[in-house]
């Protein structure tokens, strides 16, 4: 039976549609079309890129079901529009045959000194100079998804598929009930999927678990109190990692700040470094007591105002009355 593919695809100035009507099953040419409806870009004019890093998809065999061009549910396809006319038909360019290279790489314009277009009596005032680039964390709103907010952004640049991101990691979670079975849920896996699909549930470690897979990247979550680095997906070897960081309740997406815009999220797994800057970022909040101690912080539940101690009352609460909405008091 064909499986129905959730997929959005990202045009334009940032624009996002949802592409309907389209399962596993369904042919290159039919997931052209279903851009044309939403896009108005041409097929002949469509450059169609998935994955992470993206890679331009081959559309040379139009009857191609979609299962075998490796799209996954979830995925988002960035549509680009060939000005020149020209289609992807054909042979599948260098690009996406080249090896994954990590993306937002720090741009090559920031090292290039700028050539001046006025006198330097006119320009003085208003002339950039490059900054080093630096580790630093990115603060999302604490609504209960800023699991899903900071995976957004390191990995999609933006934090506003948080809700998509919520929905695929319920998707997953529910597809594959012998690896995420009731002992390792803590519930049976479609209440623990009933339960991470409302807005007012967070995310932790298994969601990171599901993501590093789905993402195929290897995903570092900086816990602020202890200095630690929990390292999701690692057994796996992949090629590029990613940061969060974790203050006890909260997390934040992490990367290289320069001139006041984040330029890169996305680093080599061979690289060292980088894990030292994040620890870094993670000492320096510790010393200013940016952080919530699990083991001593007050709670209160939210469904029936029961005041609580600590995570280990939480769970123990949350055991013996199905009560998992809390708010720290």
């Amino acid at each position: 039976m064909a499986k129905t593919l959730q997929l959005r695809c990202q045009f334009g100035n940032g624009q996002r549609k949802m592409l309907v009507g389209l399962t596993d099953a369904s042919s290159v040419t039919e997931l052209q079309a279903a851009i044309f409806s939403v896009t108005e870009i041409q097929p002949n004019k469509q450059r169609i890129k998935s994955g992470f890093p993206p890679k331009l998809l081959d559309t040379s065999d139009e009857g191609k079901v979609l299962k075998e061009s490796g799209l996954r549910s979830g995925d988002t396809l960035i549509i680009e529009e060939d000005k020149n006319g020209s289609s992807q038909n054909g042979a599948v360019s260098k690009s996406s045959t080249t090896a994954p290279q990590p993306a937002q790489q720090p741009p090559k314009s920031s090292t290039i000194i700028p050539q001046p277009t006025q006198q330097p009596s006119q320009m003085s005032s208003t002339v950039q100079v490059p900054t080093t680039p630096k580790m630093i964390r990115k603060i999302v709103p604490a609504d209960n998804s800023c699991l899903f907010a900071s995976i957004s952004f390191v990995m999609l640049s933006d934090t506003s598929f948080a809700s998509d991101l919520r929905m695929l990691a319920a998707n997953i979670i529910a597809g594959d009930p012998e690896t995420y079975n009731e002992v390792f849920l803590g519930k049976p896996n479609w209440e623990y999927c009933e339960w991470l699909t409302k807005k007012d549930h967070w995310g932790g470690a298994i969601e990171l678990n599901v993501f590093s897979q789905h993402y195929q990247v290897e995903i570092n979550a900086v816990d602020v109190q202890s200095g630690r680095i929990d390292r999701f997906g690692e057994d796996n070897h992949y090629p590029n990692r990613v940061f969060v960081m974790y203050d006890g309740i909260h997390y934040d997406p992490m990367g290289l700040e320069q001139n006041n815009t984040i330029v890169q999220t996305v680093f080599p797994s061979s690289d060292s470094l980088y894990q030292a800057k994040a620890l870094e970022v993670a000492s320096e909040l510790k010393n200013k007591r940016q952080f919530t101690d699990l083991s001593g912080f007050s709670l209160r539940c939210l469904v029936c105002s029961t005041p609580l101690t600590g995570q280990t009352q939480a769970q123990q609460h949350a055991k013996e009355t199905g009560h998992t909405n809390f708010g720290e008091v």
